[in-house]
């Protein structure tokens, strides 16, 4: 489409200034969710003949716009069940581009219909933007594109003979407060004769193009809602000693239909989904025509009314301080007319529980939790004999969920809900074991060269952009180069890297301001416990950068370049190694840094026994806890296993004490945390400042459960699972630190872009079973950790010169073409 065809109207005002990351209040029960004048509505009356063919649109807006035909919500029909998109149009970067979405809509039409658009500020002009466009108003276009039977053909555009009018049910949505919606005012599609309209204007404030959609539609994800398990409904405080008391409880219930219940006036109720999960709720109930439901979401309950524990509120009741200034909430006023149902529409949100609040007499029927996301195909799977585990592996996928809408946020329920680029390229290995990434990065890295416009080639810190924050900085803005490169391995993506290849050299040149030293040293280890020298990540990563870019190169037969950025990493290297190796061993004491060090393959060859010794001995040394933040923890299982050390990821994977990630798992984690401590039984909440319940980061060691643990590998000299690698790695530990128990069965699946691949192993009297399973047209190296030289295939003996194995250290490697194994070793 034309970006001249964008309408709005002409007193739509920006009603939520939304200025600042503002610290000033945090949420409460106290601050309410008021009514503003409404969306911004656009309408068009047209008329078909009998003879048509077919009746397409394509549409989009500045903002998050539904669209209606004839008062019928406009979607996708599939297989014979209409699909909605959410949040349209997605979240770009507004100054370079912005997605248009395409819909059959035929079968809604009649011979004279109404077209009706609402447009919420969304990612455009919401608090969530930072006014990093200008604080401007929304704004709409589309075309309805109508063919005829007779081959002639009609286009409906968006222009002056609109109709606009501000106003409607829903009286605010903003993505970090809510949503406000008034039932008691029909929806413009339903009823627009309700409402006084008048003409649209012309809007001329977007100098970006309008593109065709690009990624994974976020939906509503089917299969994946969740009804309550616990209800209790409670009204005022009751004195129990502690500072803010506890919640009065009047009732509680359980189970299947718990919620179904009545609650009278000023009572409350507090619905507890088990699973933290990102979307919305999903509310029917009766109530008289204007009563209000104030409904409010939480991650965690208060567990003590005390301050000192961190709790905002009475015991029992929602903790809701560590959203910081977003309101998060839904304000629902009832039509009255019987049995209602309705859920927010311009908005999401993060939570585990559900309050609503009565200010009248209700009868609430049912809620439930619907899970809204980019709608990725998932295609691993990983279990264990360990409970705790299969529980941490939820919690990473279920992380996962919450954070890919549209970008790959770090957290999304606080005033943040950002595409912060270090916990994109930390998790984009485990991501890409998880579920298909590749269409939803390319939509991301289109964002990110977007990024680079008027930076001189650094990427940004938070992509798409805001200006909040910088660019350039190490270990974030190496996502640039770090996802493409995951996609070539799991996918063999010629394409990503042909279209990205400009890009990523723009960063290379970027980062040639600083000699030797790579990007800016800004967030170093994030939230590390040890403190790893900042310039000393950049050096490391601009090391990774360039041997990065020696793949790209050779990838498009680039061999000068190749050769320019094989020399470069040398150099890198040499002033690396002049500034942090003294006598043997790395002046940064920390295992962060040796972990780099492993990772990036920087290590010369005659201090490799001794770096590998150290490090054991900081992690020996450490009680067997890790002391490494965003960065380090990103690659500390993958790497150790690279190392030979499996016996340490194992020991660190199993570590309950804090920080582990078993220790959040005792905490009642259901998602992966911001902080390895941001609620423990003994002392209650973390700092409310930086306090998030599902932040994904460091589920990057899911990648270990699949590469490592199952052995799962993309071959790096034949990428995209054509060839590949199964090498797993048993709980072989001769040492088990005080309270673990060995892992005995591991299983893990993966369907690849060449077939559904599984690897599997168990200990049985006294033996490892493995059970792998091979594509069709596919070929692998198996290698098995075994002393013998005879193995037994399914029930067969077959010696090693059969299988024309070799020995590679403690394993027996050999080939398979595809089929299924059952291999005691």
């Amino acid at each position: 489409m034309d970006k001249t065809l964008l309408i709005t109207h002409r007193e739509h005002e920006i009603e939520v200034k939304g200025d600042s990351w503002n610290f000033d209040y945090y949420n409460s029960h106290d601050i309410p969710l008021k009514p503003l004048k409404g969306l911004l509505n656009l309408k068009k009356n047209f008329s078909l003949e009998n003879d048509v063919k077919t009746v397409t649109v394509k549409a989009t807006a500045l903002g998050v716009f539904r669209l209606y035909v004839n008062g019928k919500r406009v979607g996708h029909l599939v297989d014979g069940k209409t699909v909605y998109d959410e949040l349209k149009p997605g979240w770009t970067d507004y100054r370079a581009r912005v997605m248009e979405f395409t819909y059959d809509i035929t079968e809604l039409c009649e011979i004279n219909n109404t077209v009706v658009a609402d447009v919420a500020p969304g990612w455009w002009s919401g608090r969530i933007s930072f006014a990093m466009y200008g604080l401007k108003p929304c704004a709409f276009a589309c075309e309805i594109n109508i063919e005829y039977a007779d081959g002639s053909s009609e286009i409906i555009s968006t222009d002056e003979s609109w109709d606009a009018m501000v106003g409607g049910p829903t009286k605010r949505a903003d993505i970090w407060d809510g949503q406000y919606d008034d039932h008691t005012l029909p929806h413009p599609s339903v009823d627009p004769d309700y409402y006084t309209w008048n003409k649209a204007v012309y809007f001329d404030g977007f100098d970006g193009d309008i593109v065709p959609f690009m990624g994974e539609y976020v939906r509503v994800r089917e299969g994946l809602d969740h009804r309550p398990l616990t209800a209790v409904v409670h009204d005022g405080t009751v004195d129990d000693g502690s500072e803010m008391g506890t919640i009065n409880v009047i009732s509680k219930t359980f189970g299947e239909n718990c919620e179904t219940l009545k609650i009278k006036a000023g009572q409350s109720v507090i619905l507890d989904l088990g699973q933290e999960i990102v979307g919305w709720p999903k509310l029917s109930f009766k109530a008289d025509r204007g009563t209000e439901l104030e409904v409010f979401f939480a991650e965690l309950l208060n567990d003590s009314g005390e301050k000192s524990r961190g709790n905002d509120g009475p015991r029992g009741s929602m903790y809701v301080m560590n959203y910081r200034s977003a309101l998060a909430r839904y304000v629902c006023i009832a039509s009255g007319n019987g049995i209602e149902t309705h859920a927010p529409s311009h908005v999401f949100y993060g939570f585990r529980y559900i309050e609503i609040k009565a200010k009248g007499d209700i009868e609430l029927i049912s809620v439930v939790g619907e899970v809204v996301g980019s709608d990725l195909n998932e295609v691993g799977t990983f279990e264990c004999d360990n409970p705790e585990v299969n529980q941490l592996y939820s919690n990473v996928v279920w992380g996962m969920r919450g954070n890919y809408l549209y970008i790959p946020t770090d957290c999304p329920q606080r005033n943040e809900r950002l595409g912060w680029t270090g916990d994109t390229q930390i998790f984009c290995g485990a991501a890409s074991y998880i579920a298909d990434i590749r269409p939803f990065m390319h939509k991301w890295l289109t964002d990110a060269r977007d990024s680079q416009v008027g930076y001189e080639g650094a990427y940004g810190d938070i992509i798409p952009r805001t200006n909040i924050v910088g660019c350039g900085n190490s270990a974030w803005a190496d996502a640039g180069l770090i996802v493409p490169y995951r996609l070539w391995l799991m996918y063999h993506d010629e394409e990503i890297v042909r279209a990205h290849y400009d890009s990523m050299e723009f960063y290379m040149e970027y980062l040639t301001r600083n000699g030797l030293k790579g990007p800016n040293p800004v967030y170093g280890d994030w939230l590390n416990y040890d403190i790893t020298d900042k310039a000393y990540i950049s050096a490391c990563y601009y090391a990774y950068d360039a041997a990065l870019m020696v793949k790209f190169s050779n990838i498009l037969g680039k061999t000068d370049r190749a050769e320019h950025y094989s020399k470069l990493r040398t150099d890198i290297i040499k002033e690396w190694t002049n500034n942090y190796i003294k006598d043997g061993y790395l002046t940064i004491n920390t295992q962060c840094a040796y972990l780099l060090a492993f990772a990036f393959d920087m290590i010369p060859d005659e201090l490799v026994t001794a770096f590998k010794n150290r490090l054991r001995e900081l992690i020996e040394g450490n009680d067997y806890t890790l002391s490494t933040g965003f960065v380090g923890t990103g690659v500390l299982c993958q790497t150790l296993e690279k190392a030979g050390m499996s016996d340490l990821a194992y020991s660190l994977l199993l570590q309950t004490k804090d920080p582990s990630w078993l220790y959040s798992v005792r905490q009642g984690a259901t998602t992966v945390w911001e902080r390895w401590n941001s609620y423990t039984k003994e002392k209650g909440f973390g700092d409310v400042g930086m306090n998030s319940f599902n932040h994904y980061a460091y589920g990057a060691v899911a990648e270990w459960l699949y590469s490592g643990v199952c052995g799962i590998t993309p071959d790096d000299d034949n990428t995209g699972f054509g060839h590949f690698v199964i090498k797993p790695t048993p709980d072989l530990r001769t040492f088990i630190p005080e309270g673990q128990k060995r892992i005995c069965s591991a299983k893990a699946t993966y369907d690849s872009c060449q077939g559904k691949i599984e690897s599997g192993w168990a200990l049985k009297d006294g033996a490892y079973v493995y059970t792998i399973v091979i594509p069709e047209g596919t070929t692998a190296k198996v290698c098995l950790i075994t002393d013998k030289d005879t193995l037994t295939f399914n029930t067969l003996e077959v010696t090693a010169s059969e299988l024309n194995a070799k020995r590679e250290g403690d394993r027996l490697a050999f080939t398979l073409g595809a089929g299924k194994y059952v291999i005691k070793a």
